[in-house]
């Protein structure tokens, strides 16, 4: 009997056609272009600067009208209590620049955004009866220099919008909060406040800081490879 020959056995036999992926599965191919793509993401050292802000107009006994926690990558470094005026350094990352010039300019502006993030919160309160005020300002730096900022801002746990401080543009994230965008979209001193504070304060510590951090800190920070791939797109 004859062999039969490679066309007949369904066997590709061209070499574009192989790819070590044959039977020929279309979600294979895209997985490994996937984890390309993601190994060229892991050659930008991206490295992400948080803020989580929690401002309170109704606070209970004991407890405080605004605090702040700060994360390099994700991981803990500050604790602020802006009722107060005291922070703690979180963590071996926090006692590496706790000392320094940056860190002083860096608790001062916290309190000023807490106070104007109050500000802002009684005018929505006003009209909404909202009390607690989640904020979250964010900042990163790419090796290759490029840096972008944010702010995302909720109620009760659950992200209502996001302003994208390189465009200067909102996202409406939680059906029913267009309210609260118009009236912070229309709003520009909100906008030149957001911006300045991601774009300029935030990026200006986090720029400062890395010198004393990237030694601890791993190669892409904790930003998944997936994401920086997004946040670069068009």
């Amino acid at each position: 009997m004859k062999a039969k020959d490679a066309s007949s056995l369904g066997t590709p036999t061209t070499p574009e056609l192989t790819l070590g992926l044959w039977p020929w599965n279309p979600a294979s191919c895209r997985l490994q272009i996937l984890s390309q793509l993601s190994s060229l993401c892991l050659e930008q050292r991206t490295h992400s600067l948080c803020y989580d802000f929690t401002i309170n107009s109704k606070p209970a006994p004991g407890q405080q009208w605004c605090t702040v926690q700060g994360q390099v990558d994700h991981k803990n470094f500050l604790s602020y209590d802006c009722g107060l005026d005291k922070v703690k350094s979180m963590s071996a990352l926090g006692g590496k620049v706790n000392a320094t010039i940056t860190w002083e300019e860096q608790n001062t502006m916290l309190r000023e955004m807490g106070d104007t993030l109050k500000q802002k919160l009684a005018d929505i309160k006003a009209e909404n009866a909202l009390e607690t005020l989640e904020g979250r300002m964010t900042c990163q730096h790419k090796s290759s220099g490029c840096t972008s900022g944010s702010w995302q801002f909720g109620f009760n746990g659950r992200m209502w919008l996001r302003f994208d401080s390189d465009k200067r543009s909102w996202t409406e994230v939680h059906p029913g909060s267009n309210w609260m965008k118009e009236k912070w979209e229309s709003d520009r001193e909100v906008s030149e406040f957001l911006h300045k504070t991601s774009m300029g304060d935030c990026r200006n510590w986090l720029e400062k800081f890395l010198v004393e951090w990237e030694p601890e800190l791993e190669p892409t920070g904790s930003v998944s490879p997936a994401w920086v791939c997004l946040a670069t797109a068009p």
